[in-house]
């Protein structure tokens, strides 16, 4: 399922839970109308990206609106029930474009070097679920995600030369600052991820 798939199936998604407090009739004509709505505007339109269908559903407006217009002339017991229905339905979950971000910055540069956490970092400001905050947020907390971490757990090495009378010295990083290094980074990327996360549950509110 493509990311624009996934889009308009949680949309359509939360029509038909909000549309539960509609006649069952009118509740399946209405998800179908907008449906069909969609369908044909994709089916006119030059491309079908991801900034194309959230246009489109923008334009439509929200499910509780649709729901609420709708359900004008109903008892007011039907409309209580729509409403209800409607909020009892956030988007609660992540789609897979937002996981694939998420994971792209925190271990993209580990699998592909600089590349992969480049990449994460574009379709991050590309994206239109996270605000200006999140997306500077999960840019410069910690840039490159787990690579310093893995770099330190991995290459990490200290050594102490000794000579003849007994002086020694220490080269290289020493192991103290090398694990607070890691620590502070490793807390760092995990939770700006967490916080991206929770911000891309909370955005379809």
């Amino acid at each position: 399922m493509t990311v624009t798939d996934e889009l308009i199936g949680e949309y359509l998604g939360r029509l038909e839970a909000a549309a539960r407090g509609l006649p069952p009739d009118r509740g399946a004509e209405l998800v179908a109308e907008i449906r069909e709505h969609i369908d044909t505007v994709l089916a006119q339109s030059p491309d079908r990206t991801e900034a194309t269908v959230r246009t489109i559903l923008d334009r439509l407006g929200t499910p509780e609106e649709i729901v609420q217009e709708a359900g004008v002339g109903l008892p007011e017991t039907s409309l209580v029930r729509a409403a209800t229905a409607g909020q009892a339905s956030p988007r609660t979950r992540a789609g897979a474009f937002e996981i694939a971000v998420v994971i792209l910055l925190l271990i993209g540069g580990i699998v592909l070097p600089l590349l992969g956490w480049l990449i994460g970092a574009v379709l991050l400001w590309a994206s239109a679920r996270w605000t200006l905050r999140d997306k500077l947020i999960g840019t410069l907390v910690f840039p490159g995600g787990l690579v310093i971490p893995a770099y330190y757990f991995l290459f990490w090495s200290g050594s102490t030369t000794c000579d003849g009378t007994g002086h020694c010295e220490s080269s290289g990083t020493s192991a103290g600052t090398a694990s607070t290094v890691l620590l502070v980074t490793l807390v760092g990327s995990l939770a700006s991820a967490a916080y991206l996360m929770h911000r891309a549950r909370r955005s379809g509110d």
